[in-house]
């Protein structure tokens, strides 16, 4: 995915990966690039199919990134209140930075969403 390249080159603050077929697999080196701390604050990866597992890739960096504040994961299909439980932990117990999710209105369970 020719948008990591550009990533580790230049100091991206906002990146948007939508409907891109963002998979497991790129999450993994998504996840390698937050663990780095770099000064992203902005992911959208909207309309992509990764799983519940890359979820759990995915906020395993964010217990240790200090500047992701935003997170849009709007039409993922795969992604189900496991994966949303999951990163709402680690918002709750490890992040206090990451303050904006926006989500599919209806999708999540309601008390996960609220």
């Amino acid at each position: 995915m020719p948008s990591f390249k550009f990533m580790t080159f230049h100091d991206v603050r906002a990146i948007d990966f939508t409907n891109t077929s963002f998979s497991d697999s790129h999450m993994c080196v998504l996840a390698d690039y937050l663990n780095k701390n770099p000064r992203l604050y902005s992911i959208v990866l909207d309309e992509n199919p990764f799983t519940d597992s890359s979820m759990q890739i995915l906020t395993n960096a964010l217990k240790r990134n200090t500047t992701v504040a935003h997170l849009a994961i709007r039409k993922c299909p795969n992604l189900s209140d496991k994966g949303l439980a999951e990163l709402l932990k680690v918002i709750a117990d490890y992040n206090m930075v990451l303050f904006q999710i926006d989500l599919d209105e209806g999708k999540f369970d309601e008390d996960l969403a609220s």
